[in-house]
């Protein structure tokens, strides 16, 4: 199932046990990689230290005592944080190079540094393995860059069925058990949350629900530091809006009062930087905070808007910008807002800190797939080069892969 259109059915609630095995992403042990792709391979990073170990001993002063010792570990450990900031996967197939470059960094573990954000998984894209019982292996690509890896999903009769992906997480429901599952495909981290029957706002509702978005919220600045990631739920039903949020552990989902945009529809919402975010019909951007309850708190509002009765069928997304330069100047925290009505659209990139937008006359290499997705195209050789800079509602990235 995707995050457009799914269907979830409230079924009985059943605990599930949590596994994970964050240090399962190694050769042969859970994850392929296709040596084709742009992925930095074991080699590639072993040359690559070895370069950057050398720059760094050229560096040091001679008058300088360095415990020599443990030179190599520093070095390694500066490298690893350099690419786990760009790209968790660099970072994994780092420590798959040695055992002593594994003992130089921290095994990944449940933390949003791990999360392999800009990775999506391809659905209808299966891979066999070289033997025939075993299991089928699914394409990621990484939207920003257009590198892929093979990834064996977790198995389905444990986990269910795919729901949606969050912030590179893929996020599963079992209808036999009612659970939902989070689970990081780098890493093999798995965290079990609540089940759907009874969760609060859904309880008599007599029709399916659909899953408008999904997200993962992790800086939350009044959260106690040790508590855990959050994952978001926007739910939509015919009359209303519901949102819901839980933490792995927790015993039943919560509801996110909307205060005053209660009355909004809300279409859909994008996770990112470890926030939630959801847009209103008429282009104000709410931000989900969980403390000291779970609530929506608006961060950016256009001119006039809260004053806006027309009945022009207007939509509003937002979608990751994917550029530090979008065209909509400086401090445009990494999101667009994409506002469709009457057969046009209008992309604006979105000023959290100023409330404000700017229009984003054009948006160069990327193509949009709403409700929530932004690709680099110039990155993807797949995707047709007629597609560079046009905007897809309601359309699945893969029927437009090539190949």
């Amino acid at each position: 199932m995707s995050s457009s259109g799914n269907q979830l059915c409230p079924a009985a609630t059943t605990l599930v046990t949590a596994a994970g095995n964050p240090d399962a992403v190694l050769p042969g042990a859970g994850v392929d990689v296709d040596r084709s792709a742009c992925i930095v391979s074991p080699i590639r990073s072993l040359h690559f230290t070895h370069m950057m170990l050398s720059l760094h001993a050229r560096r040091l002063n001679r008058n300088e005592e360095r415990d020599w010792a443990n030179l190599v570990g520093d070095a390694v450990r500066q490298i690893a944080g350099k690419l786990l900031a760009d790209d968790a996967a660099e970072y994994v197939r780092l420590r798959a190079v040695c055992s002593p470059w594994r003992s130089a960094t921290a095994a990944p573990s449940w933390e949003p540094q791990f999360f392999p954000r800009n990775w999506l998984m391809l659905r209808r894209d299966v891979v066999a393995d070289a033997a025939p019982a075993a299991p089928v292996s699914r394409r990621f690509v990484n939207v920003r860059t257009g590198a892929t890896l093979l990834i064996r999903p977790p198995p389905a009769e444990e986990y269910g069925d795919f729901i949606t992906g969050a912030e590179g997480l893929l996020l599963f429901h079992c209808g036999r058990t009612d659970t939902v599952r989070l689970f990081n495909p780098l890493t093999a981290a798995t965290a079990v949350l609540p089940g759907l029957a009874g969760a609060p706002g859904i309880e008599e509702a007599a029709v399916e629900l659909e899953l408008a978005a999904a997200g993962v919220i992790a800086a939350d600045g009044n959260a106690p530091a040790t508590a855990s990631p959050a994952v978001v739920l926007v739910l939509v039903m015919p009359r209303t809006t519901v949102i819901l949020c839980a933490r792995p552990g927790d015993d039943r989902w919560r509801t996110v009062d909307a205060g005053e945009a209660q009355p909004q529809p809300f279409q859909g919402g994008l996770s990112m930087q470890g926030k939630f975010y959801v847009p209103t019909r008429h282009g104000e951007v709410l931000r989900v905070e969980l403390y000291p309850q779970p609530r929506l708190m608006y961060v950016a509002r256009p001119p006039g808007s809260q004053h806006c009765t027309c009945d022009v069928a207007v939509t509003s997304y937002l979608v990751p910008s994917l550029d530090e330069d979008d065209g909509a100047g400086e401090d445009n925290d990494g999101m667009l807002l994409v506002r469709v009505f009457d057969g046009a659209v209008d992309v604006l990139g979105v000023h959290l800190g100023k409330g404000s937008y700017t229009r984003v006359p054009d948006i160069g290499n990327r193509t949009i797939f709403l409700p929530g997705l932004t690709v680099r195209a110039d990155k993807l050789s797949s995707v047709a080069e007629m597609e560079l800079g046009s905007v897809h509602l309601d359309e699945d990235i893969e029927d437009y892969i090539i190949g």
